[in-house]
């Protein structure tokens, strides 16, 4: 009997600030992680500067990755300030192999924490419909329709408690609430 069956399997090691010099290799996991939706490369083809990692968001320490067991990026997440209060997890991309093993969901996880900690009450992302049930696993909540380059999208939100018990996130954070 498989004793991970029905258990989700974590891929990583740490969870830690991105560094200048991955920033190639963040952006060909940003890559990799886009192309698994058949619909979405001939937009991604047409636009490839929506590919990739800015240096000043790995400068401004707003990109966190997931390392793992071998020294390899598994997963990044970027985080902005988007005032009032209020975070947007800008970017969320797991490396093919190990989507549906909890990188994803530890990366989300570690931002609200971070956000929750810098003082913010609120955390945003702007997804397709098609990644409506991973978020509100996670307890985003659908809020507004907007508009991206690349089609319609919904902004979900999901609020930050203050006094919310600490996970495994630790550290400060550079957002400012």
């Amino acid at each position: 009997m498989d004793p991970c069956k029905g258990a989700v399997v974590t891929r990583f090691s740490e969870i830690r600030f991105g560094k200048p010099a991955e920033r190639e290799a963040l952006s060909g996991l940003h890559r990799r992680s886009s192309y698994v939706w058949a619909e979405d490369r001939a937009n991604l083809e047409a636009h490839p500067d929506a590919l990739g990692v800015a240096p000043e968001a790995i400068a401004a320490a707003r990109v966190r990755v997931a390392v793992g067991p071998g020294s390899e990026l598994v997963g990044f997440s970027v985080v902005a300030h988007a005032g009032g209060g209020v975070c947007a997890l800008e970017d969320l991309f797991v490396e093919p192999e190990v989507m549906r093993q909890g990188v994803g969901r530890a990366l989300v996880e570690d931002a609200a924490e971070r956000a929750r900690l810098g003082g913010y009450r609120e955390m945003t992302v702007v997804a397709h419909r098609r990644n409506f049930a991973f978020y509100e696993s996670l307890g985003f909540v659908p809020a507004e329709p907007v508009s991206t380059r690349f089609g319609p999208a919904t902004r979900l939100r999901r609020p930050l408690a203050p006094d919310a018990p600490s996970s495994s996130a630790a550290g400060t954070t550079d957002l400012d609430p």
